[in-house]
C-alpha cells in the first residue's frame, strides 16, 4: 500500500458521513458569522445568558472540547464537575472569553477548533466509535461526541437567529 491509498480507518462511512456533517456545520457557522451586521453582534440571543456576539465565540470556543471528549470516551473517563458549577462555569467564561471578540476572531479561533476536530475524527480507529464515557452528566459515545458538535451548533444557531427575529 502506498501513501496515497486510503485505510480502512480513513474510509470508513461513520467517518465520512460525520465529515460532512462537521464541514456543513463550519459552512453555516462562516455563514451565520458573515450575515451579522455590527449592530447584530450586540444583540440578545434567545439565550437569556447571552448575546450574539457571546454565543458566537461560545460555539468557537467549544469546539475545541470535542477533541478532549473523544480522548474521554477512549480512556472511558470523562470530567464530571457538578451540573451548578459547569453551568455557571460556562456562563461565566463564554462571557468574560468573548469580551473583545470581533467577527474575524471568532472565525479564525471556529477554524482553529474545526481543524483538531477534523485530525480526532481521522485519528479514530473502526473499533472506537461506541466507546463511551460519562462526560458532564452525560453518557457519551466517541461517535455521539462528533455528533453533539453538531448539535450544539444548531441549538445555538436557532438561539442566535431568535434573537435577531430570524426565526
Amino acid at each position: 500500500m502506498t501513501d496515497a491509498e486510503p485505510t480502512a480507518a480513513t474510509t470508513s462511512p461513520t467517518r465520512e458521513a460525520i465529515r460532512v456533517e462537521l464541514e456543513a456545520t463550519r459552512s453555516q457557522y462562516h455563514e451565520l458569522r458573515n450575515s451579522l451586521s455590527v449592530e447584530d453582534w450586540k444583540k440578545k440571543s434567545g439565550n437569556p445568558a447571552w448575546n450574539v456576539r457571546q454565543l458566537m465565540w461560545h460555539l468557537a470556543w467549544a469546539g475545541g472540547f470535542t477533541a478532549q471528549g473523544v480522548e474521554s470516551c477512549r480512556k472511558g473517563k470523562g470530567t464530571n464537575p457538578p451540573n451548578w458549577i459547569a453551568d455557571v462555569a460556562n456562563t461565566w467564561i463564554t462571557r468574560i472569553g468573548s469580551r473583545g471578540a470581533t467577527k474575524q476572531s471568532v472565525g479564525e479561533k471556529y477554524d482553529g477548533a474545526h481543524q483538531k476536530v477534523i485530525a480526532s475524527l481521522d485519528s479514530v480507529q473502526d473499533d472506537e466509535w461506541q466507546k463511551s464515557a460519562r462526560v458532564f452528566s452525560r453518557d457519551m459515545t466517541v461517535e455521539k461526541t462528533f455528533r453533539d458538535h453538531v448539535e450544539h451548533f444548531k441549538e445555538h444557531e436557532t438561539d442566535i437567529k431568535k434573537g435577531l427575529g430570524r426565526s
